[in-house]
């Protein structure tokens, strides 16, 4: 056995290098390359001195060259079966480029043409958030915006609790996404918005009564807000504003007049009713009614805040007389609680008043004897741009009833 043999029977190299029908097999390159150079080394060795002394004519050139598949084709059979072999030579593709490792400027001209691995960033889901938030917000902001100017102190927390749900959810849904330098001037934008909304509405929560300090702010914030939220929608290419169910059919008119009940009775108007005990008959009278903003407390002056201002009732109460065959003679004073002032579906209950103000005696729930009456004022803190015209107080008397009173009713 030759060395060649050895060769091929050397564990890792093929016995044959092509299939029954010559057709290529994959070959391992260098394994390919290795036999190829010891095969012509063999034949080098065995026809080198036939070669020799033979005069080759001038071989022509092939019109194509031959890969190495043609060249070795039936090449291993050939010498191990001592068939001739044929001598012409051949055209070899010239494979040493591919062998050679490119130098450093092929390698950064290469770097050039490559396409550069672009990071994933989140601009379509942004543009998205804006597109569909947008119109909500706006609308949102426009209530809340109408109910500040009419001075709704109601409208005004419903309205602010809903822009502020809504702020703070989108917040923290675009806080995650990551935007390239094209819509960051959008995301900036947007975010100082939803953050501006936000405030507005932790403004007006502060309390159930709106100040002029807290309007202003609260008109600021709302202004600030929609300003950044237009600059937003001005950085985006194409604008396809969505408009939720939710906020298709919000009211943006006037506000409507507080519906005062037919039945109020106008002012100096009694309420006549019987005690708890049905033993003796009891009065009732709201004398009048008037805004004041100041009141003074033993020389000191008491000022409403800024935008609010004081809502004066004076009350009387008149205990009628003893009637039926109890023998209990005195009657309750409901307690100033029971009263209770009403404005655009807002609940105002009277603040604490006490003895010694240039209003007068406070009034209070006391025991009045036959023909004794209680007279005093109650005092309710009020928006200033309250509309006495809308306005009812309602007194809670239990089982005697709730009589209704309008300020501003006229025969």
């Amino acid at each position: 056995m030759t060395w060649f043999d050895e060769l091929a029977l050397r564990p890792g190299n093929p016995v044959n290098l092509f299939n029954s029908d010559d057709r290529p097999t994959s070959v391992d390159l260098t394994d390919a390359t290795a036999m190829m150079l010891a095969m012509l080394i063999f034949a080098g060795i065995v026809l080198g001195p036939i070669m020799a002394e033979t005069a080759w004519p001038e071989a022509p050139e092939p019109e194509e060259p031959e890969g190495l598949a043609t060249v070795l084709t039936g090449l291993n059979e050939r010498i191990l079966g001592g068939n001739s072999i044929n001598l012409t030579p051949l055209t070899m593709p010239d494979t040493s480029a591919a062998l050679i490792a490119p130098d450093e400027n092929e390698t950064a001209i290469q770097g050039e043409n490559s396409t550069p691995v672009m990071p994933e960033y989140d601009d379509d889901e942004l543009i998205g958030l804006v597109e569909n938030r947008s119109v909500s917000l706006m609308l949102l902001a426009m209530q809340n915006a109408h109910a500040l100017y009419a001075w709704d102190e109601r409208a005004v927390r419903e309205h602010a609790a809903a822009l502020q749900s809504l702020a703070r959810s989108t917040l923290k849904e675009s806080a995650g996404f990551s935007v390239s330098s094209d819509v960051e001037d959008v995301k900036t934008c947007f975010t100082l918005a939803l953050e501006s909304y936000a405030a507005y509405a932790d403004i007006v929560q502060q309390n159930d009564k709106l100040n002029e300090t807290q309007v202003d702010l609260a008109f600021q914030e709302l202004e600030r807000g929609s300003r950044y939220l237009r600059e937003a929608l001005d950085g985006l290419d194409q604008q396809t504003l969505h408009v939720p169910a939710e906020v298709v059919a919000v009211n943006l008119s006037v506000a409507q007049p507080s519906a005062v009940p037919a039945d109020a009775l106008m002012l100096m108007q009694r309420y006549v009713y019987d005690d708890r005990i049905g033993a003796n008959e009891i009065s009732l009278t709201l004398e009048s009614a008037g805004i004041i903003h100041a009141y003074c407390l033993k020389g000191e002056e008491i000022a409403a805040e800024p935008g609010r201002a004081f809502l004066v009732v004076e009350v009387k109460v008149v205990n009628l007389g003893h009637k039926g065959d109890r023998r209990v003679y005195t009657i309750r004073t409901p307690d100033a609680s029971a009263f209770t002032l009403h404005y655009r579906g807002n609940t105002y209950p009277p603040i604490k008043l006490v003895p010694g103000t240039t209003l007068g005696e406070p009034y209070a729930g006391v025991t009045l004897d036959r023909y004794e009456k209680k007279h005093g004022y109650i005092v309710f803190d009020v928006p200033d741009a309250i509309n006495l015209s809308e306005c009812f107080i309602r007194v809670n008397l239990g089982e005697a009833g709730s009589p209704v009173w309008a300020l501003r009713k006229t025969g």
